[in-house]
């Protein structure tokens, strides 16, 4: 029997049957962002990104699993130095008012706390007929988030929606690009997801959108997959350029702009985690992490993911933890350390 360490359990509170097991994968920082860029102080303490898997079932069903999430966000952000929160999208399970009031009811609790950066899934979207549209509710409720302690800039594809989305966080490693992608990405919103990385491509960067990874720890590619759960079979893709999936962002935006550390998603289902680590022609480096537990007892049972980032050993330890069931998952698919 380990004690889980102080520093990632609830104080006093919780004791691990057995020790969390690491993987990782070892190699240079990526060429093209220095260390003086990455890590502007080499001693700087940790911090923390937590990244909320599809909250979909919670907002139908099980708000109070969202709520305890939320809560444990807010009352852990200062010891744990969080320093933004991402939702991986599928915040919701129909684009409906009364879900979308359950949603902010919880998430805007994080208001003015940490900033909160919202995905929209396809579950975020209201259908016409064959296929989803790109129109939802999620701008009626989220449109207006205020400042946040950390926030040093943030700009939006469209003024007034915010599933296409950029912020600068600062942490106490430097400052950091986040940039979220609707599902299923139009040409043009990775055109401007190239020009904001451009911009700021001094600084480390993570890109959240819904539907990336597959459950065999490869990308969503249509032009090879015959099923699942493809952003080409929600969306109408006639007009080229209307939507991209996976190894299209991976070709269109990733491959090209090596600032890009890592890419989080959702989305597919089978047993709710992959994870694969792609080189770029230049030899820089990319993470690229699924996590889903949708398909879990409770619509998941509310368990997130923590990403500690150590930025004196260029390391981020992801850790999965329920704050509603105050509990780990301890394989090591849930629990594991990545260079960076």
């Amino acid at each position: 029997m380990a004690a889980q360490p102080a520093a990632w359990g609830l104080p006093g509170k919780l004791v691990l049957a057995s020790v969390l097991a690491l993987t990782g994968c070892a190699s240079p920082l990526p060429s093209g962002v220095t260390a003086t860029q990455a890590h502007p102080s080499a001693r700087a303490p940790e911090f923390s990104i937590v990244a909320l898997p599809d909250t979909q079932y919670y907002a139908a069903a099980h708000p109070e699993i969202l709520r305890a999430q939320v809560k444990w966000i807010a009352a852990e952000q200062a010891a744990r130095r969080i320093t933004a929160v991402v939702h991986e999208g599928d915040i919701v399970d129909d684009d409906q008012p009364e879900q979308w009031l359950r949603a902010s009811e919880s998430l805007r609790l994080l208001d003015g706390v940490v900033p909160c950066i919202l995905g929209t899934g396809n579950h975020d979207y209201a259908r016409s007929g064959k296929f989803l549209t790109r129109a939802s509710l999620i701008d009626r409720y989220f449109s207006d988030p205020p400042a946040a302690p950390g926030l040093v800039t943030r700009g939006l594809f469209e003024p007034g929606h915010v599933e296409n989305s950029s912020q600068v966080i600062d942490t106490p490693g430097g400052a950091w690009l986040i940039l979220s992608l609707e599902f299923g990405p139009r040409d043009a919103v990775l055109a401007w997801a190239g020009g904001v990385l451009r911009a700021h491509e001094d600084l480390p960067a993570i890109l959240v959108t819904h539907a990336y990874l597959r459950a065999d720890n490869a990308r969503h590619d249509h032009a090879v997959e015959t099923a699942g759960w493809n952003p080409h079979r929600y969306l109408d893709d006639r007009a080229p350029g209307a939507v991209n999936d996976g190894e299209e962002i991976w070709r269109k935006l990733v491959v090209d702009n090596p600032s890009i550390l890592f890419v989080l998603c959702g989305h597919e289902l089978g047993d709710g985690v992959a994870r694969l680590t792609s080189l770029r022609p230049d030899g820089t480096r990319v993470h690229q992490i699924l996590a889903n537990y949708q398909m879990g007892p409770l619509g998941g049972g509310g368990y997130l993911r923590v990403m500690r980032f150590q930025p004196q050993r260029r390391q981020v330890e992801v850790r999965t933890y329920s704050p509603f069931l105050d509990r780990f998952k301890t394989d090591a698919d849930n629990a594991f350390v990545l260079d960076y």
